[in-house]
């Protein structure tokens, strides 16, 4: 069961993308917040956006593992792309991993923000946010 309650308000405006308005956690959740994840192997990143994306969203997994979470618990996303040519790239991966995270159109709140360049040059994705962990036993 998802500590994350999604909801989209019929007084906010409808998404227009795979995001919800509201995320509200359960009372008593501990919240996480992770620091932005980029499509880097060993240091080096592809120089594709769609493999970046790929690989970013596995380092978000691995982050929900490591608490006992899954993608259900997330709450917010904020992506920041490189240059409006790397958003059908973007969009076309986080679509797929959607459908596998999320089968329900369940989406966590979403923030995507076009930029003009990231901390490395070889950066065109990175993807920062939080999640509700499960209690500690």
């Amino acid at each position: 069961m998802s500590l994350v309650q999604r909801l989209n308000p019929s007084s906010a405006p409808s998404p227009v993308a795979k995001y919800s308005q509201l995320s509200i956690t359960h009372a008593g959740a501990r919240i996480a917040t992770f620091s932005g994840q980029t499509g880097r192997i060993n240091g080096e990143a592809p120089a594709s956006a769609a493999e970046q994306t790929r690989l970013a969203f596995g380092a978000i997994e691995a982050l929900l593992q490591s608490q006992g979470a899954t993608p259900a618990d997330l709450v917010k996303l904020v992506t920041f792309v490189v240059g409006r040519e790397n958003l059908a790239a973007f969009n076309s991966v986080r679509n797929e991993i959607y459908a596998d995270w999320f089968p329900g159109g369940d989406f966590p709140s979403h923030t995507l923000v076009v930029v003009n360049g990231l901390a490395a040059d070889s950066l065109l994705v990175e993807i920062e946010g939080s999640f509700a962990c499960p209690p500690v036993p």
